[in-house]
């Protein structure tokens, strides 16, 4: 598991170093035994780099330390968190170094990078005991979208969280996988999602409107398609001139086509979603009773 921005003391005897020169400025010491180059100066990835050089060839990254490393979305609470998840095969003995949550488990394993990383559908089920079931959700939300490289599906989530029966968080795990859906695309959209089927019936994802010619026109990231009413999340690149031009053009021809667009920002959840959230109950509320009549 050889790291570009540092090495064991070992290693770095053996590729010409002096004691002297690996105890200068040039290096930073995270963990006994290893080096890092002083270039990384943060010091959670300091510790990382260590403890990637110090693992042995069984061990691997697991739960938040592997989402990371698998790109999952994980919440802000955790972007500088200050440990390192290190796990080796049941019967091995756990890494114990400062900094470093040592866990021994039976799980299925992928090389990312050059790294031995636990799969990412084990994490998942270890992710469960971290965080809450609406950010899990969106993790799992993030795993099956198809905009992954190789995407999972909730059927290989569910055959992990059968590997792990009896394990802690497996309840929390099983309702979060339940919530799961394919087509959410940020977590902001998933928990949205989820405030929303906690008080209407559950929208349709990614619904695509075509004009009367048959053009596309666009693809909603919620909608209740009978009541033509439809919920969007922008983030944050919507501050984009450019593209607030193109949504402003995109949501006249949906009104024109008969549309009600509710536009989501993350400054409507920072309430948790209270007030927006009554606006698209009685949005819905008000196109049904339309429609019924």
């Amino acid at each position: 598991m050889l790291s570009p921005h540092g090495f064991t003391i070992r290693e770095g005897l053996e590729r010409g170093y002096s004691a002297a020169e690996l105890r200068s400025m040039a290096f930073t010491a995270p963990a006994r035994g290893a080096r890092i180059t002083a270039a990384v100066g943060d010091e959670g990835r300091a510790l990382f780099e260590a403890v990637r050089v110090l693992a042995q060839d069984d061990q691997f990254f697991s739960h938040t330390t592997a989402a990371r490393i698998h790109g999952m979305p994980l919440p802000a609470r955790f972007e500088r968190e200050a440990c390192v998840h290190l796990a080796s095969p049941t019967g091995r003995s756990r890494m114990q170094r400062p900094g470093v949550v040592g866990h021994r488990l039976k799980a299925a394993v992928e090389v990312v990078d050059g790294m031995r990383v636990e799969a990412r559908a084990d994490t998942f089920v270890h992710l469960a005991t971290m965080l809450s079931l609406e950010e899990l959700v969106a993790v799992g939300d993030w795993l099956v979208s198809p905009k992954r490289r190789a995407p999972l599906t909730v059927e290989e989530l569910m055959g992990a969280l059968r590997r792990y029966d009896g394990a802690r968080g497996l309840q929390r795990a099983r309702r979060a996988l339940a919530l799961v859906r394919v087509g959410a695309e940020s977590p902001r959209e998933s928990l949205l999602r989820l405030l929303i089927i906690g008080a209407l019936p559950a929208p349709t994802l990614q619904h695509e409107v075509f004009d009367a010619t048959g053009a596309f026109v666009a693809r909603l990231d919620l909608s209740w398609p009978r009541l033509k009413l439809g919920v969007e999340y922008d983030g944050d690149h919507h501050a984009d001139p450019a593209q607030q031009e193109r949504d402003r053009i995109r949501l006249e021809k949906l009104r024109a086509l008969g549309w009600h667009v509710i536009v989501v920002t993350k400054d409507d959840l920072l309430d948790g979603g209270k007030e927006i959230l009554r606006q698209i109950v009685a949005a819905y509320q008000r196109y049904a009773s339309w429609t019924a009549a």
